[in-house]
């Protein structure tokens, strides 16, 4: 049942107030527990996973391809997420309240929406690069490792821009419902806040999403259709050789956009939820917390795909361990 969840933030309290920032959870402290373990835990595997994407990404050279860059972009901002960000909201889940003032607040709210942005960035850049390939073959070696660096890095500097936004000004970055994390304020009614969020999912969501679609499905179409004309004895712009090492790389492509595509979809709902609702009405904390926890835990699950679909990745694990 929705309820009114303004009080539950705002408590009557200043966010000026430093017992703004310690109160305890309003939901029941043996569900948020387990789910702060569990938070940890992620983190845990999330540092181990990306920091062996870095690790081979660092020392195989093989490794370093165009569509492979903003994955170790991607693994490198997952590592720091890892390290930094999600045992905040895990330990202060364990805690039951939150442990880090505002300043920690702020400080994992960016951090955590740094992540998701440019996660969401990246894995268009990779599909469209991938796309480019298929769509122009005799064009493949305009797409270059450093041009992919300076894609990347705008991408992230774009992220970044964003997120900063609300530190300076444009929405704010306060305790979610479960008061053990923190977000961009849902809450506020007023324009700069709502236009924000707005912002946010159309453009770093929505938008991403209808690329990150397109570009696969294109890439499939094509590659399908090259397959057909191979099979029909008719010469393309792609070997037979070719067309299946695209087919790989399309589906570790797919595997690791699935894996931020279905971790952070029900944060986006909830989120658009709580954006337009009805007045005086509000998703319940306890979903709010539990789709931010799951959305957080792509940190773990998008190298655990990349990792298990890439089969270069395995070769070059594989030798790290002889």
């Amino acid at each position: 049942m929705l309820n009114n969840n303004s009080k539950v933030v705002n408590n009557y309290l200043s966010p000026d107030n430093p017992l703004f920032w310690s109160r305890p959870t309003p939901l029941n402290c043996n569900t948020v527990r387990p789910i702060g373990m569990c938070l940890c835990l992620a983190a845990f595997i999330g540092i181990i996973l990306n920091g062996a994407l870095v690790y081979s990404f660092a020392r195989y050279k093989f490794l370093r391809t165009p569509p492979n860059i903003f994955i170790m972009f991607i693994s490198v901002i997952g590592l720091v997420t890892s390290c930094s960000t999600i045992p905040l909201a895990g330990s202060s889940s364990i805690y039951c309240y939150w442990l880090f003032n505002r300043g920690g607040c702020q400080f994992e709210g960016v951090m955590a929406s740094l992540y998701g942005c440019s996660s969401s960035y990246l894995l268009c850049a990779v599909s469209l690069s991938r796309c480019y390939i298929i769509v122009r073959p005799f064009h493949a070696k305009a797409i270059t490792v450093p041009k992919c660096i300076i894609i990347a890095s705008v991408a992230i500097t774009v992220a970044f821009i964003l997120t900063m936004m609300p530190i300076l000004g444009w929405n704010e970055y306060t305790l979610e419902g479960a008061l053990t994390s923190c977000c961009i304020n849902w809450y506020d009614r007023r324009l700069s806040f709502v236009s924000y969020n707005f912002f946010l999912f159309a453009f770093v969501y929505c938008l991403p999403l209808i690329i990150l679609i397109t570009t696969n499905t294109r890439i499939y179409l094509g590659l399908k259709e090259m397959r057909n004309k191979l099979a029909q004895g008719v010469k393309t712009e792609l070997s037979q050789k070719r067309i299946e090492m695209e087919g790989r790389i399309l589906k570790s492509i797919i595997m690791t956009v699935l894996g931020f595509v279905i971790t952070w979809t029900p944060y986006a709902i909830v989120f658009f939820i709580a954006v337009f609702r009805v007045p005086d009405a509000a998703v319940p904390p306890m979903a709010t917390f539990i789709c931010a926890c799951f959305a957080k835990s792509s940190v773990m699950w998008i190298p655990m795909l990349y990792i298990s679909t890439s089969t270069y990745f395995r070769l070059s694990f594989v030798d790290m361990n002889c």
